[in-house]
């Protein structure tokens, strides 16, 4: 009996990390528009308002970039109703933005009335004077954008329209109402589902949105600028950055650090918005940083502890695999397979191509690696630096952020100490140090524990995947119209035939497979993969780079052909 409900439990933590991967994967797809959004943003703020003409350049460029992070549900919503299904189809989308939109206009207005008499310590005193209670009494104008225009409610939305499509999309109605069989029937599902699901929605998620306003006051008090030189204030910040950044590298194994990046980034804490009526809010680190008023702006918080290791940790990590690389023909063959990985992090923040590559081999090192993230996230915040990212924390969003920074610490009035470490200038400074720290410490625990990174031991590198994987240089060996990378993919992961889903996120190849036996780790790293991640005993996850999509629409293109 005890075995039956371990096998049952394994069954169940294998689903639960399969659909919870997924969602990391489906999530790119709004994601991937952040950075345009906030590149619109960053540079409408900075367009002058002394013409009409310029006026209006500003106020058009920046309204478009706002128009994305202002419908970041709508946004996540189709994403997942789209990402969900087993096809990918049109119509799932078509059908997750009716209900979303159902269910973003009748939550609010059915969770006003349901409480609206129920006193939660706030309660606001209208012109009329009649007093108003309940969530609208703490929400105030925003009620929509809390309890029905958020990012959770599109997921969760998004994800159950996804559910619904995959179960229903194949059914035949009688014929009298034949027309609404199979793929039309849908929408209308869709419509049902978002009523239904609004009168429950409007009843509990006020109490999260609750929990979640309370969490944010008091982590967003225990940010303030305005509150920087109470120590206890000061370091409390910086904890929260510290223990955030070892979670979050603690959860890229698992393809699941969307999910903590989500809360931190798009629903923590609200601040006046620029340029807006005093009611205007906007909510998450992110938007805050970007959009939000520069004086006394808390934005960033929760961004700039990421510079220090995306920009110089994770160079100086593969410096440290050259520099212990078994001889000069293994460090030559690091440099190939890792060097321009190396730049891609420094330069966008993209560092799941190294780390993958030493990860499974060398599990110790990560965990290392993980605790040194939260270190210098913990220096950084500890500095006071606010910076903030489109995408990821590179020298690109750096570069993009110093105005703002310097805005924020320049309106806010800081002086003396907390003006001179707030300098974002700093990041530079404890990037060195991060970088020497992680080369120092990474080279110590490999020669003395004989760690097996890329380069020595069982990490060697072979001709093989040097000359035919790493360099991608295919092109003139394609069988029908599939590279040889692609084919070995495909048959790494046990041919046509035993893949069931095909997916990719911005790094990985997200694959569903019938039978695990029949997958090759071995042959999907001699492909050029720098890691193989096992989800279950059916998902698993190859680390590509940055040319993942790319590889994942070749292989879908020529599905069946021959290997």
């Amino acid at each position: 009996m005890n075995t039956l409900k371990q096998s049952k439990f394994k069954l169940f933590l294998n689903t639960m990390m399969q659909q919870l991967g997924k969602i990391g994967t489906t999530l790119m797809f709004p994601i991937a528009i952040l950075p345009v959004a906030a590149i619109l943003l960053r540079i409408g703020a900075d367009v002058p308002t002394n013409t009409t003409f310029s006026a209006f350049i500003q106020k058009t460029v920046t309204f478009s970039g706002d128009l994305v992070f202002g419908h970041l549900y709508l946004l996540f919503t189709i994403g997942l109703a789209f990402g969900f299904t087993k096809e990918r189809r049109g119509e799932a989308a078509f059908a997750g933005a009716i209900a979303i939109i159902i269910v973003a206009k009748l939550v609010p207005i059915m969770s006003s009335s349901i409480y609206s008499t129920v006193d939660l310590g706030y309660s606001t005193v209208n012109s009329n004077g009649t007093i108003t209670l309940g969530f609208e009494a703490i929400f105030g104008s925003k009620i929509n954008a809390i309890l029905g225009e958020n990012v959770l409610t599109g997921i969760i939305v998004g994800a159950i329209v996804a559910w619904i499509y995959n179960k229903t999309s194949n059914v035949e109605l009688p014929k009298i109402l034949g027309f609404f069989s199979g793929k039309r029937l849908i929408p209308a599902l869709a419509i049902v589902f978002a009523f239904v699901f609004s009168v429950i929605y409007a009843i509990i998620f006020p109490w999260i949105a609750f929990a979640i306003f309370q969490l944010s006051k008091s982590l967003s008090d225990a940010t303030s600028p305005n509150a920087e030189y109470t120590l206890g204030v000061r370091f409390t910040r910086a904890s929260i950055m510290g223990v955030y950044g070892f979670l979050n590298r603690l959860l890229i194994p698992f393809g699941l650090h969307h999910i903590p990046n989500n809360i931190f980034w798009f629903q923590l804490g609200e601040f006046p918005k620029a340029g807006g009526l005093p009611t205007d809010v906007v909510v998450g680190d992110i938007n805050i940083f970007l959009s939000g008023v520069a004086k006394n702006n808390p934005g960033g918080l929760f961004q700039a502890g990421f510079f220090p290791m995306m920009m110089f940790g994770i160079p100086a990590l593969v410096a440290a695999f050259v520099f212990t690389a078994e001889n000069k023909e293994q460090k030559i063959r690091v440099i190939a397979l890792l060097g321009s990985s190396a730049l891609v992090s420094f330069l966008s923040g993209i560092t799941e191509p190294v780390e993958f590559a030493f990860l499974y081999a060398s599990p110790l090192l990560y965990l290392v690696h993980a605790i040194l993230t939260g270190v210098f996230s913990f220096i950084t915040g500890a500095f006071g630096i606010q910076l903030g990212f489109g995408f990821s924390a590179g020298l690109m969003d750096y570069i993009l952020s110093i105005s703002k920074s310097l805005a924020i610490i320049n309106d806010s009035g800081f002086t003396g100490a907390h003006k001179v470490f707030a300098n974002p200038g700093w990041i530079i400074v404890i990037g060195a140090f991060t970088a020497a720290t992680y080369f120092s410490i990474s080279v110590l625990l490999i020669k003395k524990l004989n760690l097996n990174t890329p380069g020595r031991g069982k990490g060697k590198i072979s001709e093989e995947e040097k000359v035919n994987e790493v360099k991608v240089k295919e092109t003139n060996n394609q069988i029908n119209s599939l590279s040889l990378k692609a084919r070995k993919i495909v048959k790494g992961f046990g041919g046509w035939n035993n893949i069931i889903e095909y997916n990719n996120c911005s790094t990985r190849l997200r694959y569903i497979v019938k039978d695990g036996s029949k997958v090759d780790e071995k042959l999907i790293k001699q492909a050029g993969a720098m890691g193989v991640v096992k989800i279950s005993d059916n998902s698993y996850q190859a680390i590509i780079g940055v040319e993942v999509e790319a590889l994942n629409n070749e292989i879908v293109s020529n599905i069946g052909k021959e290997l």
